[in-house]
């Protein structure tokens, strides 16, 4: 006697649109993780990080990459998954068994609204918190550089002094030159035969031992010989400062040109739902009788989305998002309904 295999179908979807999704995210974040390698690996001109250290920057950036990769991966899955159960009729035997597109798009909008769900979490909870981090590591790295002083280099600074060594033994510097202008065109210059960095919890200091310095005025100069003088550097007056997340936006809002930045990131995350009915009604067709559209529709609704959304930041208020998200989704539903509902 022949066995029948009970389908799950909303099971059996979920798993087409699985091997769909991970088709198109993988190179898509291939692609992202390498641009955000470039651009860290920029920063090396600069500052000096290590391998754990670049791992760390990359975990920094990864939001990011998720949050501009996922809502495009999930469109194009739902185009690729739709089409290839139409063309292999899978959908029309499924229709014919009972099933209908409204049950399809149920189990559909269920994913949207998860992937909604982790888009909002990533942009309004996760990304502010690792861009603060990614901006509080640079700030650390400027600040050790301070200390980095290397031998026979131009251009090193140490707060607002630029300081010049002639060699280096193990932590002690020798013929150490420092040199000051201030805003009232006075120039300093010091110079010491030894010199070393002093780290105390905040504050550096750097110690000059047996030199002289040399204060340059319009109308006089004056000169000063020492045994030994400490320069001091506080980290705290140019340290990162961390906001929660609540006072991260709120600040954000106070900024002339950033103040609808979250009104960018919220619609972005509605990408998912507002895309949804917009390409499932080009991408569930009878392959005898509809010409497939959808990879137009496709590509014409993600740079309609994202142009809009660059709108919104510009010039979007709570009130326009809400009616933009309603009217995309209303517009949607209706393409749908007239081009598959009424059918199937």
């Amino acid at each position: 006697m022949a066995k029948h295999k009970h389908i799950n179908v909303p099971t059996y979807l979920s798993n087409n649109f699985t091997s769909s999704f991970m088709t198109i995210f993988l190179p898509l974040f291939f692609i992202g993780s390498l641009v955000f390698i470039i651009k860290i690996s920029a920063l090396t001109a600069s500052i000096q990080i290590t391998f754990f250290e670049m791992v760390k920057l990359f975990s920094y950036n990864l939001p990011s990459i998720l949050f501009y990769i996922l809502p495009v991966s999930y469109l194009v899955a739902v185009v690729i998954s739709l089409l290839r159960l139409s063309n292999d009729n899978e959908l029309m035997a499924l229709f014919a068994l009972g099933s209908n597109a409204n049950l399809i798009m149920k189990r559909f909008f269920l994913i949207a609204s998860l992937f909604t769900i982790l888009l909002l979490m990533l942009s309004l909870a996760l990304m502010p918190k690792t861009k603060q981090q990614f901006k509080a590591f640079q700030q650390e790295k400027a600040t050790q550089a301070q200390i980095n002083i290397s031998p026979s280099k131009l251009g090193q600074k140490f707060g607002d002094l630029f300081i010049y060594v002639k060699s280096k033994e193990n932590e002690i510097m020798h013929n150490i030159v420092i040199y000051k202008k201030d805003k009232a065109n006075t120039a300093k210059i010091f110079i010491a035969k030894k010199a070393n960095f002093e780290t105390k919890e905040s504050l550096i200091t750097l110690t000059l031992h047996d030199g002289s310095g040399y204060t340059f005025t319009k109308d006089a100069l004056e000169e000063i010989n020492y045994e030994s003088m400490k320069v001091f550097q506080d980290l705290n007056s140019e340290a990162f400062t961390y906001n929660n997340i609540i006072d991260y936006w709120v600040g954000l809002s106070k900024l002339k040109n950033r103040k609808a930045k979250i009104l960018f990131f919220i619609f972005i995350s509605f990408i998912p739902i507002m895309g949804l009915y917009m390409v499932s009604a080009f991408s569930i067709i009878n392959p005898r009788y509809n010409k497939n559209y959808a990879y137009y529709v496709l590509g014409g609704t993600t740079v309609m989305l994202f142009g809009i959304a660059t709108i919104l930041d510009k010039l979007g208020t709570p009130l326009i998002l809400l009616t933009t998200i309603i009217l995309i989704v209303l517009l949607g539903y209706a393409l749908l309904k007239r081009n598959v509902l009424r059918y199937f």
